[in-house]
């Protein structure tokens, strides 16, 4: 954690200052875009050390004005020259230190400053590029071309399965879906991308690493790092979910992309932010259309009332994005033989080619014998479109915990209704 790069810190250095009181990713960026521009002399001590000021031309380099002149709260600046000049942070801050350093040790553990070779390109282009992403799970992930997918996290069925069967196909096609690990969509569009079992999908987090949000999906975070996909912040690990770290995330996963599919979002949906970053980034925009009746399809319509491209299919995707179109379909890791690669994987080629039209999964219907209590409860499942937990059952029905249990038996005995691990899901 000792070597220094470009801008004169260490890693170790930028981790501290992550910590410091009133920090945050755009004042971070902005030092690194001062320091990254100034001539550094080598350094010729390489010992592990916590303070970048080892030289008086160094302690130069930084002063308390030129903190504040890179709008860095007072609080803050003089907190950065204590740790500069001495190596002092609070207890606090030491521990967050201390555990980010051990968590560090960790061969699937990363922190990866801008010049790293593994720091995307098109990140650094960003207005506000991180000064650097803790990484979880495969970072090699990072360099394959990228596709953001977003939208609604009370999605409908309709949304949930086009964006399953986008993600899909992306990543059949070898293209690195990245989304932001939320309910609905987010979590649609990670679960197609890992059903292919074909290339990595990325989820950037909205919190620090050491919370993994929301737990509704901590399974399916641990199926991304199982197929060499990754999980990144530009959070302290310890950063727990708070609603206003979430918006800013949505740059980097527009970013990231070469485009942004826009799958499901109401005309206040957070989603069109990462649509609004996108623009701001020069990046492609899709969007998926809805029925005209469907306020979980305004946003989408707007949308394309302002330029966005429609998509029916991934081709779509795919005509827009040229350079898409170069990337080599890769082989699927659930195949069991490397003799039949080739006529695999023109076969999913075609497979894919010929399904341009998205077909819903189909829904069990409720036979006639159905109580009046179970269909309230189904119509309730369908509006939400998400899997729910029992006490969310009983809250939004307002039924007692007796009558719902009966309820769900008799919906699981019909096969409308199933139990995955303590979320009820419509099926």
């Amino acid at each position: 954690m000792s070597t220094y790069n470009t801008t004169g810190l260490s890693k170790t250095d930028w981790l501290c200052l992550s910590l410091l009181s009133g920090i945050g990713p755009s004042r971070l960026s902005r030092l690194y875009t001062y320091l990254s521009q100034l001539d550094h002399p080598e350094p010729t001590d390489d010992a592990e050390t916590l303070s970048l000021f080892a030289t008086e031309t160094s302690t130069a380099t930084i002063s308390h004005d030129l903190l504040t002149a890179l709008k860095w709260p007072d609080i803050t600046a003089c907190q950065a020259m204590e740790y500069f000049s001495n190596g002092t942070l609070s207890k606090e801050q030491e521990t967050k230190r201390d555990e980010s350093l051990a968590w560090l040790e960790d061969a699937n553990h990363h922190l990866v400053l801008q010049e790293d070779e593994h720091y995307p390109k098109a990140l650094k282009e960003i207005s506000v590029a991180p000064a650097f992403l803790y990484v979880e799970g495969n970072p090699d992930g990072l360099a394959f071309p990228k596709i953001g997918i977003v939208g609604a996290r009370k999605c409908s069925r309709y949304g949930r399965d086009a964006t399953f069967q986008f993600a899909e196909q992306l990543s059949a096609r070898g293209i690195c879906v990245v989304s932001g690990g939320a309910m609905g969509i987010d979590t649609a569009a990670h679960q197609g991308a890992l059903y292919s079992k074909t290339t990595p999908t990325i989820a950037v987090m909205g919190t620090g690493l050491f919370h993994r949000y929301p737990h509704h999906n901590r399974e399916m975070f641990e199926e991304i790092l199982e197929q060499d996909g990754a999980l990144i912040s530009e959070y302290p690990l310890s950063t727990s979910p708070r609603p206003h770290l979430f918006p800013p995330r949505n740059r980097i996963i527009s970013g990231l992309s070469m485009g942004v599919l826009v799958s499901e979002a109401s005309v206040k949906s957070g989603s069109l932010i990462s649509a609004s970053y996108a623009i701001q980034q020069n990046r492609e925009v899709f969007a998926l259309p809805g029925r005209l009746t469907d306020p979980k399809s305004e946003g989408c319509h707007q949308l394309l009332r302002q330029g966005a491209t429609l998509v029916r299919h991934v081709d779509d995707i795919f005509a827009e994005c040229s350079a898409l179109s170069s990337v080599p379909l890769l082989k699927s890791s659930a195949s069991a033989s490397k003799d039949n690669t080739r006529s695999q994987s023109t076969n999913r080629h075609l497979a894919v080619d010929s399904s341009p039209i998205l077909v819903s999964n189909q829904l069990r219907a409720l036979p006639e014998s159905t109580s009046e209590n179970a269909k309230a409860v189904i119509a309730m499942m369908e509006q939400e479109a998400q899997p729910m937990d029992f006490d969310a059952l009983i809250r939004q029905s307002k039924m007692d915990a007796g009558l719902m249990m009966q309820v769900l038996m008799e919906l699981e005995l019909y096969g409308c209704v199933e139990n995955r691990e303590g979320l009820y899901c419509r099926c």
